[in-house]
């Protein structure tokens, strides 16, 4: 059977078609800088050399700053320092505010919402205190947790006191919540701890007393205290409650 096996065909060959060759490309030569002209903002006249820093005119001799690739006046720069410096504490405080009001479990557009809901029904255009005012009696009435609701208030006195309003009554309303929580734990005393800032909080600091006599007087908050940790136009109390644990409360832990 040999003789006639038949042969393997040889591979045809592929013609290849010749890829054009990429014509070169010319070649770009890069522009020359653009020359700026500058010139004193003081007495306008040209200035050849110059500085990058600050440097004074070497025909009027008044100083000449940068600001960006222009040059002002000392009085534009320090005023123009003066508002970017202002601009940014305003973003900062604009910032602190959006991060209070998430603590009231509130934002901005609810506020604007409810502004427009002032203008449209008084035609005034009301504080934006009195809006958040509206808007947390809303919400805090609907928590059940008293823990949350003494946080709230007090989140909201700080809020207030930050911006110059008056605070002292949410401050008490938030020092009575807490008194009915840890009442409702089972704590019969409690101690007062503050931050030895003023007089008035060293007389009452460390003091022990029932949940009841406290409610009925109010050591604390103190209106006369003389600590400013949030605004230094406004004192703002931050004496606290604290949980005594007496013989009686570790033999009910047993």
């Amino acid at each position: 059977m040999w003789p006639f096996i038949k042969k393997a065909k040889k591979p045809e060959a592929k013609i290849v078609e010749e890829k054009p060759k990429p014509e070169p490309h010319p070649e770009v030569k890069p522009e020359p800088p653009l020359m700026v002209k500058l010139e004193c903002p003081t007495c306008k006249q040209s200035l050849e050399r110059h500085s990058r820093n600050r440097f004074k005119c070497p025909h009027c001799r008044n100083w000449i700053y940068f600001l960006g690739n222009r040059p002002v006046t000392r009085e534009d720069h320090e005023r123009l320092r003066e508002k970017y410096y202002q601009d940014r504490h305003e973003e900062c405080l604009k910032q602190s505010m959006a991060e209070d009001l998430a603590k009231l479990g509130l934002n901005e557009e609810m506020i604007q919402q409810r502004e427009q809901d002032f203008v449209r029904k008084t035609g005034v255009s009301p504080k934006k205190f009195t809006v958040v005012l509206s808007l947390f009696n809303e919400t805090i009435l609907k928590l059940k947790d008293l823990n949350e609701m003494e946080e709230r208030y007090h989140n909201l006195a700080i809020i207030l006191n930050k911006g110059g309003e008056e605070s002292f009554h949410i401050l008490k309303a938030a020092a009575k919540t807490k008194l009915a929580a840890l009442k409702k734990e089972g704590f019969k005393n409690v101690y007062i701890l503050t931050s030895q800032m003023c007089a008035a909080c060293k007389q009452v600091d460390g003091e022990v007393l029932s949940i009841e006599e406290a409610l009925r007087t109010m050591p604390i908050p103190i209106k006369e205290c003389t600590n400013y940790p949030y605004n230094e136009n406004r004192s703002f109390c931050i004496c606290s409650y604290n949980p005594e644990y007496d013989d009686e409360y570790w033999a009910k832990q047993k």
